[in-house]
């Protein structure tokens, strides 16, 4: 596991609430948006994984932002293990915020795909529930399955890919805090046709939940996300 403190440009966000959704979803309703030197982990033949992420950050990061809420989408990609052995590793295709100038950073410093900002955002904190809208309408809603989480101390780790201008990058991030992680089979939500999701072809697919991790209520997490640097 990489160790970040010494890594340049690494922030530390706060974060209070975070739901993230692993959906199984056909290998051909993405694989189209993976670019070249990645290709999509796959569960099954013909079947992959998509990832939703939804955070709450408190007001004071960077030193001044309001309150806000994330939503980060990406595909599952095979990870560089020459870096560490993640939990997962991300291709990020899309993020979007209630807050402009958080989209502008991360644009600029993680070099992200952002999204329309949110328009309206329901966030449940015990049971996790979330959901999304912009001005296009509604994004996802979504909502942990497992009945009785047990919370525990926990610190993993995260690749994150991104393409810019035909480049890839990639970034070693972190999160910490009381996590649950399960695969309790269930309802984890809906994923709406819009174009947060850059193409993603659901019209035919239904995607269905294969792993979810939420956040302890009311405990503060830490991520730790460092500018991501240009991969090979």
């Amino acid at each position: 596991m990489p160790d970040l403190n010494n890594r340049e440009g690494l922030l530390v966000w706060k974060f209070d609430f975070a739901l993230s959704t692993l959906f199984e979803i056909e290998t051909e309703a993405l694989e189209h948006l993976v670019p070249k030197g990645l290709t999509p982990m796959q569960t099954a033949p013909g079947m992959s994984l998509i990832s939703l992420t939804a955070l709450n950050f408190p007001a004071g990061a960077l030193g001044g932002l309001p309150e806000f809420q994330e939503l980060i989408y990406g595909i599952i990609v095979p990870p560089d293990l020459s870096r560490g052995v993640p939990k997962f590793a991300h291709h990020i295709l899309s993020l979007g915020s209630t807050c402009r100038e958080h989209l502008e950073h991360s644009a600029e410093y993680y070099m992200l795909p952002v999204s329309d900002r949110f328009t309206n955002v329901a966030l449940g904190r015990d049971p996790h529930t979330v959901e999304f809208e912009d001005a296009n309408g509604p994004i996802l809603s979504m909502q942990n399955i497992h009945p009785a989480p047990v919370y525990a101390d926990a610190d993993l780790y995260f690749q994150a890919f991104v393409e810019d201008n035909g480049d890839l990058y990639v970034a070693d991030l972190h999160m910490q805090g009381g996590l649950f992680e399960h695969q309790q089979q269930g309802d984890g939500g809906k994923l709406y046709p819009h174009p947060f999701y850059r193409g993603l072809e659901l019209e035919d697919a239904e995607p269905t939940a294969y792993l979810q991790m939420c956040s302890q209520p009311d405990r503060v997490g830490d991520q730790l996300y460092p500018r991501p640097e240009k991969f090979r």
